[in-house]
């Protein structure tokens, strides 16, 4: 009798942990799907139009530090500059 009023007395003093509400957390993309995220988005094009068709080095840069700081990172640069190097093609092809 005297192990199930401490049980009992155990019980009361314990606490209910409520679940914590789900977090919304922004997945971390691979360097693919961050190089189909950025083919789908107008940012290369844009690019392409600022520059009518022609950048320079320090450009292409510039554009690789802002696509990272868009959250485009991981991502591999090489087919970055494949993906540019598509809209310019569609870009002088519309001129």
């Amino acid at each position: 009798m005297a192990e199930v009023k401490k049980t009992k007395k155990a019980a009361a003093k314990t606490k209910t942990v409520k679940p914590l509400k789900a977090v919304k957390a922004k997945a971390i993309l691979s360097a693919e799907d961050n190089l189909k995220k950025l083919s789908r988005s107008k940012l290369p094009m844009l690019f392409v139009k600022k520059h009518e068709g022609s950048w320079n080095h320090q450009d292409w840069l510039d554009f690789l530090a802002d696509i990272k700081a868009r959250g485009y990172d991981p991502i591999n640069t090489d087919y970055v500059g494949l993906i540019l190097e598509e809209k310019k093609a569609q870009y002088l092809a519309s001129r």
